[in-house]
């Protein structure tokens, strides 16, 4: 049955046949907007054994339909069949109210129930608003106390910090006094050598003035009287070279500096930043060494997480979009996945062009990579795009079945991956993602896997394939914090596994409410790890925590400015903004 499903998938957009078409090749596909996608000048491009055929005259519109892929998707639907008795299709009809499948007699059952159910409910509505009105009179008194606490609370501390300065002056007092007896000492003993020095100099002025007058004249060496002035010199000289080193300098036995010892600075610095801890108890409960203070200050790092969640919350309101149908420079065909950059350049998976484009944070285009064909370089079919934090732009290049990379200029650098089931084969590779180490990531949708590679292309590992754990993954993500988001597509939830591929979580199901998806598609992730959809056939974006606790969502089905149609990829730009590639629209949108 399973491969009987798979052959019901459009190879295109890779869901359910909506209304499937037959070429002349025998392959199918979706009509819209599968086939109006590939249409051009009244002929069309087979994306499976590329032949082009020419149209019929009313289009895509006269091709046959494939009945037979139409009677097997009907078989697939599940028989309705009544909740309450045995009665069979004919009969059965949906709740208004629940969605429960009931006859048109246990119907009108089910509704006097629900109606007494719903008098029930009401009786114990009155109730609570009665309740609620006492619990808005004592949260109004107990915001008034906490008012005043905070009051006293600002006092006491203003109190504890004019002590801490009263301290520091009287201690910079104290430091000034020492250092003034310092100098006064340190004074005194200059003018007790200076006048050492003047003493010394004197006597050796006088002798040199006798010695000159002496080598004037004749002298008789043997005179006792000579040789005990010559003596004298000898003595004066040494003594003076007690006072002065050779080079001038006075000497080491004079003090000339004074320096603060204060090895403890950065420990009184760090105790003065972190002075304090303030909480927020409940009633009876006692802080330890919390000296009275009972009101909260978040750290600065939860305050920025708390209002990145505010942002989210307000996002849907759109900053501007670009982009049209086309294939012309800034034009796009079904935009896949998106990225921005480090400097906000925008790169697009412009998906049924083959090619890469790059934009700046105002929608400008700045160039092309790629076109379309099996050469290094060439594309068939573009899903993803990522930017390692050298610069290197990586593409998955899904049916060629190859992941391709270029250098910060658009220059192809390598390729690897072939078609195959094999470590590093693919079929249809299609999500790419890059980690701080450099690995690089693949969902490898058709083998319902992850790959993992070094950053040359080098086979490391694989996951997800295990007790079939994903069934078609598409886009993916890694955290800051080595966590890798996996949208699990077939099963329309987000996977969650480490950086080795070990399983740690899941959250979504199949639906249209919050926390659900159908078909979910690009990833995206912030510094705090919050964790950014696009939920493609709802046609909206959604926002949760790193533990998948949903926040908000935005978006809707439509071609207005904030409307969406099939959004496929999500990228962050660096002032929180969110990018869209909105694929049926055919531009970017961000938000």
């Amino acid at each position: 049955m399973e491969k009987i499903a798979e052959l019901l998938d459009c190879p295109v957009c890779l869901d359910r046949f909506k209304q499937p078409k037959v070429l002349p090749c025998q392959h199918s596909y979706c009509l819209r907007p599968c086939l109006q996608n590939l249409v051009q000048d009244n002929s069309i491009r087979c994306p499976e054994c590329r032949a082009c055929h020419n149209l019929p005259r009313n289009g895509i519109e006269g091709l046959p339909i494939n009945v037979m892929a139409v009677r097997l998707i009907d078989q697939q639907k599940p028989r309705r069949q009544c909740k309450e008795c045995d009665v069979g299709d004919g009969d059965v009809d949906k709740c208004n109210h629940c969605d429960e499948s009931l006859c048109r007699k246990c119907i009108a059952d089910h509704t006097r129930g629900l109606q007494q159910d719903l008098r029930h409910s009401l009786i114990q509505v009155r109730r609570l608003v009665t309740k609620l009105a006492e619990s808005d009179y004592d949260l109004r008194e107990r915001a008034k106390k906490l008012e005043e606490n905070g009051r006293n609370m600002k006092r006491e501390i203003s109190q504890s910090i004019e002590r801490f300065i009263l301290e520091l002056q009287s201690r910079k007092k104290a430091l000034f006094k020492d250092v003034d007896a310092l100098v006064t000492m340190e004074t005194g003993s200059l003018q007790r050598e200076q006048g050492e020095l003047k003493v010394e100099m004197a006597a050796l002025t006088t002798h040199c003035q006798i010695a000159t007058e002496l080598c004037e004249r004749t002298l008789d060496m043997s005179n006792p009287e000579i040789q005990q002035f010559q003596s004298e010199i000898l003595c004066l000289t040494q003594r003076g070279r007690d006072h002065v080193q050779s080079d001038g300098i006075p000497s080491d036995k004079v003090r000339q500096s004074i320096k603060l010892t204060n090895d403890d600075e950065n420990l009184v610095l760090y105790a003065i930043s972190n002075f304090g801890t303030v909480s927020a108890y409940g009633a009876g409960e006692v802080p330890e060494g919390a000296n009275g203070w009972a009101s909260e200050l978040q750290s600065a790092e939860d305050s920025r997480a708390t209002e990145v969640l505010r942002r989210y919350r307000n996002k849907g309101k759109v900053k501007t979009y670009f982009g049209t149908t086309g294939n012309g420079l800034g034009q796009m065909r079904s935009p896949h996945g998106i990225y921005a950059t480090t400097a906000d350049d925008i790169v697009v998976a412009d998906c049924y062009n083959h090619r890469l484009q790059i934009f700046d944070a105002i929608g400008q285009a700045n160039g092309v990579i790629g076109s379309e064909g099996k050469s290094e370089g060439q594309f068939d079919g573009v899903g993803d795009v990522c930017v390692t934090s050298h610069g290197k732009i990586i593409a998955s290049d899904f049916n060629n079945h190859r992941i391709q990379i270029f250098d910060e200029h658009g220059r192809f650098v390598r390729t690897f991956g072939s078609n195959g089931s094999g470590n590093g084969q693919f079929i249809s590779p299609f999500g790419v993602a890059t980690d701080d180490k450099g690995m690089i990531y693949v969902c490898d949708y058709g083998n319902k896997r992850v790959q993992v590679f070094s950053a040359n292309g080098q086979f490391i590992r694989k996951f997800g394939s295990e007790e079939n754990r994903l069934n078609k993954p598409t886009y993916l993500s890694v955290t800051s914090h080595g966590r890798v988001i996996v949208g699990d597509d077939r099963n329309n939830r987000l996977q969650v596994f480490d950086e080795y591929g070990r399983h740690l979580f899941q959250f979504g199901t199949d639906g249209t409410n919050d926390s659900q998806f159908d078909n979910p598609a690009g990833i995206a992730t912030d510094h705090h790890g919050n964790i950014i959809v696009a939920d493609r056939h709802n046609h909206r974006v959604q926002v949760f925590m790193s533990d998948g606790t949903f926040v908000s969502s935005f978006g809707s089905d439509g071609s207005e400015p904030g409307q969406m149609t099939w959004p496929q990829g999500v990228c962050l730009l660096s002032d929180g903004d969110i990018a869209v590639s909105d694929s049926g629209n055919h531009r970017v949108q961000i938000f």
